[in-house]
């Protein structure tokens, strides 16, 4: 559970309200928050090494889907996985999420607390 207090997750979210109450709710969780705006940046980081989680938005300049692929395919994924956020209009968003090799997915719009619950249970899973 220590372990999972302190994760580094990096957040990629382009909409400035989603991740302003992300970046909130799950530094209250007691992770540190890295909130980029692009795939570009969220790849630099986890390319970095360190980074224990990507909760990668979909729609980015790049689909997040393909990030999430690219990630896996280098062997440079995060410690306990990317979690994708598609929209609820796209009715293959979640097939889609898991089939790129996501470790979950969180439906947009959603709730912060099961957002932080989805992060918590994958933490715990790899410690």
């Amino acid at each position: 559970m220590e372990e999972a207090e302190s994760a580094h997750i990096v957040l990629a979210e382009d909409e400035p309200m989603i991740g302003r109450i992300l970046d909130f709710k799950l530094g209250m969780e007691g992770h540190r928050v890295t909130w980029v705006r692009t795939a570009a940046e969220a790849e630099r980081l986890c390319l970095g090494g360190g980074v224990d989680l990507l909760l990668c938005d979909v729609t980015l300049e790049e689909d997040g889907r393909t990030l999430c692929r690219r990630l896996i395919e280098s062997g440079e994924a995060p410690r306990a996985g990317v979690v994708l956020m598609p929209e609820q209009r796209d009715p293959e968003g979640e097939r889609l999420a898991l089939d790129a090799g996501a470790r979950d997915v969180v439906i947009k719009p959603f709730k912060p607390t099961l957002v932080a619950a989805k992060v918590r249970r994958l933490l715990e899973e790899q410690s």
